[in-house]
């Protein structure tokens, strides 16, 4: 997330069972520009930043990944600034939720319309007023505390081309997932 001087935050990207936050300690730099705040719990693994630093500099197995996957990471937050800038609150609330599917691996995302409207930068009202639709509709079933995508050809047909792009790339780096 990047986050204002007033407080107000909005996502900018978001990394899964495929990715990696802390890039900058590759450079030697610990520190990072963004917020790091972990949306649905799981598990992770941790490595120090001097043994990864030792191990980044080898051309092997790590470098060639981390590559991959700075390149889909940009792709993704290219995506998100003109996602954010042209595409209508609905769309790109489909985009969201798709994209945290695909990280986390299940169709059920314990998610408030508190947070989903920070993370998407918008009142939570307006939220409310796409996710209601996207239930009648069949697209979603929203419970308090949990959003599950339940029909997701449709779901990703009613979201922006922003999806398609950003999961062609991770594909075409990484092979299906």
């Amino acid at each position: 997330m990047t986050v204002m001087e007033n407080g107000d935050a909005i996502e900018v990207a978001t990394i899964g069972k495929e990715g990696m936050a802390g890039m900058t300690a590759f450079i030697g730099d610990e520190a990072s520009p963004n917020d790091f705040m972990v949306q649905v719990a799981g598990e992770g693994l941790k490595m120090r930043a001097d043994v990864f630093r030792e191990e980044a500099k080898r051309d092997g197995p790590l470098r060639q990944v981390m590559v991959r996957y700075h390149t889909a990471f940009l792709t993704q937050i290219s995506y998100a600034v003109a996602c954010n800038g042209l595409h209508t609150v609905e769309k790109r609330c489909c985009r969201w939720l798709l994209m945290t599917q695909d990280r986390v691996g299940s169709p059920s995302l314990p998610l408030t319309h508190e947070f989903l409207s920070i993370m998407l930068g918008v009142q939570r009202s307006s939220l409310t007023e796409i996710l209601g639709p996207l239930q009648e509709r069949g697209l979603i079933h929203n419970t308090r505390g949990k959003i599950t995508i339940v029909d997701r050809p449709r779901m990703e047909a009613t979201s922006c081309e922003c999806y398609g792009a950003i999961r062609e790339e991770f594909v075409r780096l990484f092979g299906p997932h």
